[in-house]
């Protein structure tokens, strides 16, 4: 390969590096749109990343109740995959969801669910814009 070959593949890396980036930017911002709201922790921790390495862009959220939200729990999860017959459960936070049985001694909130039902937002963030993601890669 000579050097100019070599500066050319370079100028084609950096460019479909800015498509990566702008498909993230994108992509972030439509799953931050559909993401529901309840204290605003996970809509605002999406975020994305462009690894230089593979030429790839990950979307997501470090959130760990993220997966919760997107599939969803107990006996309303998606495919009916969730845990049967309900829980009890405390939190410092008041919540739209669960039957509110009362406080803890310690003034924690508990509550009664047999689940939440699934709300996507990341995969119907990437579904959904499948074309203008292909059109700002230039794939048809």
């Amino acid at each position: 390969m000579t050097w100019n070959d070599k500066k050319i593949l370079a100028k084609i890396r950096r460019h479909y590096l800015d498509k990566l980036e702008l498909v993230g930017e994108f992509v972030e911002g439509a799953a931050t749109l559909l993401c529901p709201v309840d204290l605003g922790n996970l809509k605002s921790s999406i975020n994305h990343k462009v690894h230089k390495k593979d030429m790839s862009v990950t979307i997501g959220t470090p959130v760990e109740y993220a997966p919760y939200v997107e599939f969803g729990t107990g006996e309303k999860a998606e495919n009916g995959m969730g845990r049967k017959g309900g829980w009890f459960y405390t939190t410092k936070y008041k919540q739209k969801k669960g039957h509110l049985l009362g406080k803890t001694k310690k003034g924690k909130f508990l509550y009664f669910t047999f689940g939440s039902k699934p709300q996507p937002f990341l995969r119907p963030a990437l579904k959904n814009n499948k074309k203008k993601i292909k059109r700002i890669l230039g794939v048809r």
